[in-house]
């Protein structure tokens, strides 16, 4: 593959570069995917290294970002702050972000073995991510500040690249790709599937924490009330909006199937990886749909390990 998208230094460059702080960060950044990221490290692992320690990276950052809001609300005063102080930490968060990308320089305070920052420096230096990606899934999380619901797919839609397609655009600035625009879409695309896959599995303990991502006017038309996410009986209605929501989630599945013919060819088992596995619970969901309401949907170690075995032995279409 020619004229990839996004570059990376060297091996021995990159070796060569990082300071022991930083090495150490990284290592932190590992250690905070394996425990948190259950679906995507799967698939990480399969990235080469030096690209793989990036990924750690950013999705430490990302999981920061995350940490932000992402709390049960009966726990809200108590452990995070209202609603106006987490927007405050927000911005903090976002100014020393952008410190960080203008100046290549960390606070002293931040310059350490267990902090995200190092890594996430060294990571912005050395690969072509653009900003904005960043700046977006913040608004996306300053959106979760609220509890109000949308009203159309279009701020659905809007939401979910905040929250999951800047993800994939990030990744494919690491991996590299052909294809320029029309890439960054299938990315944007698969973005949005993984971020629908997401919201059905949740439903239920999103709406315990008085969230409702679905779109009001999609409920009101399949006649659902919201409630039944918490604690009401699934009907036929139910099953009928479900079937319309899980159809949809499968055809951005479709529509960015393409994406790994794009990628660096070291990384497209990492990508066909996360792919299978979001696509798999997405599968398990369609095959009774009201068990979303009880249970949160998921794929077994065994499942994950057999579908990252596959990937690592396929070709790309």
């Amino acid at each position: 593959m020619t004229n990839l998208q996004a570059s990376s230094l060297s091996p021995s460059n990159a070796a060569s570069s990082m300071d022991a702080i930083t090495a150490a960060s990284m290592t932190y950044c590992r250690d905070v995917t394996k425990t948190h990221a259950r679906n995507f490290y799967y698939g990480l692992k399969l990235t080469p290294g030096l690209k793989r320690d990036a990924l750690y990276a950013i999705y430490a950052f990302m999981r920061a970002c995350d940490d932000l809001v992402d709390q049960d609300p009966a726990q809200l005063t108590v452990d995070m702050g209202t609603p106006r102080e987490l927007g405050q930490r927000i911005a903090k968060f976002r100014s020393k972000m952008q410190q960080v990308i203008d100046t290549a320089c960390i606070d002293e305070a931040d310059n350490k073995p267990d902090s995200i920052w190092p890594a996430f420096n060294y990571v912005m230096q050395h690969y072509h991510i653009a900003p904005q990606y960043l700046h977006d899934m913040l608004d996306g999380q300053h959106r979760d500040l609220g509890t109000e619901t949308f009203n159309t797919f279009e701020q659905l839609y809007d939401y979910c690249y905040k929250v999951a397609s800047v993800v994939g655009l990030t990744c494919i600035s690491v991996w590299g790709y052909t294809g320029g625009k029309d890439t960054q879409l299938l990315a944007e695309k698969r973005g949005i599937a993984f971020q629908l896959t997401n919201i059905l599995r949740d439903v239920h303990e999103d709406s315990q924490r008085d969230r409702v991502y679905l779109p009001a006017e999609e409920l009101a038309q399949f006649k659902v009330d919201p409630k039944v996410f918490a604690n009401g009986e699934p009907d036929a209605h139910f099953d009928r909006f479900m079937k319309f929501q899980i159809e949809r989630a499968f055809s951005y599945y479709e529509d960015s199937e393409s994406l790994e013919s794009y990628l660096s060819a070291d990384c497209q088992s990492t990508s066909w990886a996360m792919m299978r596995i979001y696509r798999g619970i997405l599968e398990k969901i369609a095959a009774n749909p009201r068990r979303v309401l009880t249970e949160r949907v998921r794929l077994t170690k065994f499942q994950k390990t057999t579908i990252a075995m596959r990937a690592k032995f396929r070709k790309a279409k």
